[in-house]
């Protein structure tokens, strides 16, 4: 059996704090493996003129993930039609991958909204829920949920940085060095992306 963590998201754009957040999970679990998992629809999102387009996210994730060891990436979500629920995911995972053992990871803002997800007993009945969580304290102060007995807490590193704050200081003009990987700010250079002006893919 292998234990594998799963991190889903929109990725738009991937950035350090998502690789913080799964690498130090990985380290203190530990798991065998993490799986980072773009969403094709993500169903909790409206979607935005200047959202990335799919494959470029997947593009994106995948040059974040190839240069660390224990990552992969899996297109299971951005390759089915409709709303990317988590429950289906892991339902397919299972299928695909009978002795994996899954571990759903997620960041200590995403508690209080786990019992708004589509069917979060049965999430619950095929994972273990792994929340990163930045201190003592904030775990305390995290998204209270009905299921708060059935999360496990695992402290992780402090990295303040969203993908919209990147998005935003795209357009402002402003660097992004240092908050996503090095081939990530190269693909949203190369590609125009959030500035309005993305180029379509040939």
């Amino acid at each position: 059996m292998r234990a594998v963590g799963v991190l889903g998201g929109t990725f738009d754009p991937v950035h350090i704090g998502h690789i913080l957040l799964a690498r130090s999970i990985l380290e203190r679990l530990p798991l065998d493996e993490i799986v980072m998992i773009p969403a094709g629809d993500p169903p909790h999102k409206q979607r935005r003129p200047d959202m990335a387009p799919v494959e470029d996210r997947w593009t994106m994730v995948c040059q974040a993930a190839r240069c660390i060891t224990g990552f992969s990436v899996s297109r299971v979500e951005m390759d089915r039609k409709g709303k990317s629920f988590t429950v289906e995911t892991l339902a397919r995972l299972k299928r695909e991958h009978p002795d994996w053992v899954l571990h759903l990871l997620i960041g200590e803002d995403n508690i209080g909204q786990i019992d708004s997800w589509q069917d979060p007993a049965g999430i619950l009945s095929m994972c273990t829920v792994v929340a990163g969580t930045r201190t003592e304290r904030g775990c305390a102060q995290a998204g209270r949920s009905r299921f708060e007995d059935r999360i496990v807490r695992v402290s992780t590193p402090v990295f303040e940085v969203s993908s919209t704050e990147i998005r935003q200081r795209i357009k402002a003009g402003l660097s992004i060095r240092y908050l996503v990987p090095e081939a990530v700010e190269s693909h949203i250079r190369r590609r125009g992306l959030y500035t309005g002006s993305a180029k379509m893919l040939t």
